[in-house]
């Protein structure tokens, strides 16, 4: 992602690695600046990832601007089998917690 200057923000089970947690992940969750120039950036990592769509919706911004995940898995032999999962925006759940008086 950073070779192609993809803007994003790494989530999950990787970022907990990063930051050193003993966590084991084999995907990789981003949230990425849902513009057509980043979504370009996008298409050429996960094309250099020998990556396709594992799951609907297919990989076009306006299914992430409507809050759905992109799934893809690589091919490529240095991430071979690692999965990629792609938002754009976080949905925050409008209804109370069961612990949370409303």
């Amino acid at each position: 992602m950073r070779e192609h200057q993809v803007k994003c923000l790494l989530m999950g089970g990787q970022a907990c690695v990063l930051y050193g947690a003993a966590e084991f992940s084999r995907g990789t969750d981003l949230a990425i600046l849902a513009s057509e120039e980043n979504a370009e950036r996008l298409m050429k990592a996960i094309q250099a990832l020998e990556a396709e769509v594992i799951a609907v919706p297919p990989f076009l911004l306006q299914h992430l601007d409507a809050g759905h995940a992109v799934h893809f898995r690589c091919r490529h032999p240095e991430a071979a089998g690692m999965r990629v999962d792609v938002i754009t925006c976080l949905l925050v759940s409008r209804a109370p917690h069961p612990g949370i008086a409303a």
